[in-house]
Parts: C-alpha cells; sequence; structure tokens
C-alpha cells in the first residue's frame, strides 16, 4: 500500500493539490517544530509501516519529514530499514531504487534540510531586530494580551469573522457576533488580532518557517 503524508501548521491552509483518492492519506496539523515521531498521524504512519502495510510514502517536500536536518535523514533511515521507499514530490525523486537507497536522492534531501534549517536560523535573526526595532517605536505586538494565541493563530481560527471585518459594508461587532453565532468578546479579540496584522510594524515570533507563508512581510 501507499501512503501520503501531509503536515499542515493549521486548518486555513490548503491540503487539496496534495491529495491523491490512490494514497492512504495521514493527515497532521501541527507546527513543524514538532519531531516526526512526536506527530499524532507520523506515529500512526509508523504503525503502520511496522505492520509491514506501507511500502511506500509520499511528501509534498523534505520540509514534511522531520523538523531539522538530522531529524529529516532520521526519518528516512528509518523508513529504509522498514524497506519503505519515500518520494518526494516537488523534487520528483525516489530515495529507493530496486530496493537500495538512492544516493543522489539523499544529498539533495540532505543539501535542502540544510537549506531550510540555514533559513530558519536566518529567519529567526531578523525577526529579533525586527521586535528589538518595534520595541524601540513602541509598536511591538506580540500574543494578544487575554490570549493564547497569536493574532495569526486568532484571525486563522475564525475565518468567518474576519471576511465581515474586512467587508466593504461596515458591520457591528453584535451583529457580526449574531451572523457568526459567536460571543461578542471573541469578535472584539479577533478585530484586535486583524488590526495588529495590518499594523505597519507586526512580527510574528510563531511563525513556521516551514509553512506557506500567512503572516505579513517582516517590514522595516
Amino acid at each position: 500500500m501507499t501512503a501520503k503524508y501531509i503536515r499542515i501548521s493549521d486548518k486555513s491552509q490548503k491540503v487539496d493539490r496534495q491529495l491523491n483518492d490512490k494514497d492512504k492519506l495521514y493527515i497532521d496539523i501541527i507546527s513543524g517544530k514538532t519531531p516526526f515521531n512526536e506527530r499524532p498521524q507520523a506515529k500512526q504512519l509508523m504503525q503502520d509501516v511496522e505492520q509491514g502495510l506501507i511500502k511506500q510514502t509520499t511528501v509534498q517536500d523534505v520540509s514534511r519529514l522531520g523538523r531539522n536536518l538530522i531529524d529529516t535523514l532520521q526519518t528516512l533511515e528509518y523508513m529504509h530499514d522498514k524497506g519503505v521507499c519515500v518520494y518526494v514530490h516537488n523534487i520528483g525523486m525516489y530515495s529507493m531504487i530496486d530496493g537500495k537507497e538512492s544516493p543522489a536522492f539523499k544529498m539533495v534531501v540532505t543539501i535542502l534540510a540544510n537549506i531550510a534549517e540555514q533559513e530558519l536560523s536566518t529567519l529567526k535573526e531578523r525577526q529579533a531586530e525586527g521586535i528589538k526595532a518595534a520595541q524601540a517605536k513602541g509598536t511591538y505586538k506580540g500574543r494578544l494580551l487575554g490570549s493564547s494565541m497569536s493574532p495569526d493563530e486568532l484571525t486563522a481560527k475564525h475565518p468567518d469573522i474576519v471576511k465581515l471585518l474586512k467587508g466593504k459594508a461596515k458591520v457591528s461587532y453584535r451583529n457580526i457576533a449574531k451572523i457568526t453565532s459567536k460571543n461578542l468578546s471573541t469578535v472584539q479579540r479577533v478585530s484586535d488580532a486583524y488590526k495588529t496584522i495590518n499594523a505597519p510594524f507586526y512580527y510574528n515570533a510563531d511563525i513556521d518557517p516551514f509553512a506557506p507563508s500567512k503572516s505579513v512581510p517582516l517590514q522595516r
């Protein structure tokens, strides 16, 4: 049986382009910072691999296989030890050829995982610089007061509220609460989050560098 492993950071991200009716799907909605073997659906995939149910696993790109280079290589080593071939869609390469590990695949994956790790390091440095600049101006906003979510997370969780807030027609908070069947306090928090994201200086320190971009680009 062939499997497809998909990891997205939140429910607002699209997975349609990654689906294939012929594959058994394993979809984790979790941060890329989580090691592969600690993700719920990844663990289920590994259990099925242990039972000999899976012979090939497909992922959209290398970053889905682990949180960093070491994690990615460990995931690949585990799959190969169990005789499972991994196909990475965006580079069009199989990890095994005729039952043997492909040296070319390992080289390419190592390079790509290294680049992703370096990009993460660079992103963190830029975010730290941006936060310092925003704090100096008094415009930095981290997690919202009274909320365990960042502005990005909160708006992603309530797209129906955001849609009404962005609409050309002015709709009061109370009417938005009625239309969406949500609490007035929730509407107000989402509104604050939406305003924060669209502020001149907004830096989300929790952004997942391995997921499709969903934040306002860093500005200086």
